[in-house]
Formats: C-alpha cells, structure tokens, sequence
C-alpha cells in the first residue's frame, strides 16, 4: 500500500457533502435524503427499513493535477451495473462554514467512468455537483423502484 502523500488525510470533501453544508446548494430536505458512507470511495446508498441500495460510486480524492486510476471502481459499477465517477476537489482559501475545521470545496473535476466512460474531465461549482449528485439518484431510483424483489413476488 502507498503512503499518504500530505501525510494528513484531507476531510475537506467530508465536511462538504454532510446535510448542513451541502445544503448551502440544495434545499435542505435533500441535503438530508442525499445519504452516503465514506470509503475509500463515496458510495451513494438509500436507507430503507430493511437495508441499503447502492445507487452510485464515486472515487473522491484532493485535485493535485493527477489522472486518477480508478480501473478497480470502474469494474465494481460494471458488476454492480450503478454508476460510477470520479470526483477532484479543490479545497477553497475559507473554511467551510458548516465545519470550519476543514476547507471548503472550491470547485470538482468529475468524470464519469461507467456507464459511457468519459475521457475528458468536466469542471463543476460545488452547487452544480450537489445538483448532479441529486440528479443521479433520482434516475437511480426510479430505476430500482421499478425492479421487483429478487426472493419473494410479495416484497
């Protein structure tokens, strides 16, 4: 396993996609529904009464200027069929207001990595993150809405 390269892990992306500070960019009641689980990669999941459902992969990492691998999660939204991307951050000059421990998000560099793999990056405001991020898991959750319980016609 590789060392730290900073030595410290940054939190900034931590702090940012938590309901009070992600709610700076979307209405409140979907900061809240807008759930995930930190990993090594962010995995999107709702909750539900009996489990979790993932709904998207996403390899989070500080922008360095890096091309960052990411074959592994590619193989895992393949498998899985959810869909995955990578996201670069840039930590902000200001500490995030919900969290000043940490920086703010200045701006992502996203790329899709399955379905339709993207090979060039795209630059994203934090608010037009947030905004992708609720726009993929609406579409994900029609999609499992709609898919009947793998065990049981009734559930």
């Amino acid at each position: 396993m590789r060392l730290e390269q900073f030595h410290t892990r940054d939190r900034s992306y931590g702090a940012w996609h938590r309901a009070p500070s992600i709610q700076r960019f979307i209405a409140p009641n979907e900061a809240e529904a807008l759930t995930m689980v930190d990993l090594d990669s962010v995995v999107f999941t709702e909750y539900e009464d009996r489990g979790k459902v993932p709904l998207v992969l996403v390899e989070v990492a500080r922008d360095i200027g890096q091309d960052k691998p990411a074959g592994v999660l590619q193989g895992l939204a393949r498998l899985a069929d959810v869909p995955a991307y990578v996201a670069l951050y840039t930590p902000s000059d200001l500490p995030n207001p919900a969290n000043p421990n940490w920086s703010d998000i200045d701006h992502f560099r996203v790329r899709r990595l399955w379905p339709h793999p993207e090979h060039r990056w795209r630059e994203l405001t934090p608010t037009e993150w947030a905004r992708a991020l609720l726009q993929i898991r609406g579409w994900q959750l029609q999609r499992f809405a709609q898919r009947s319980a793998a065990n049981d016609d009734h559930y």
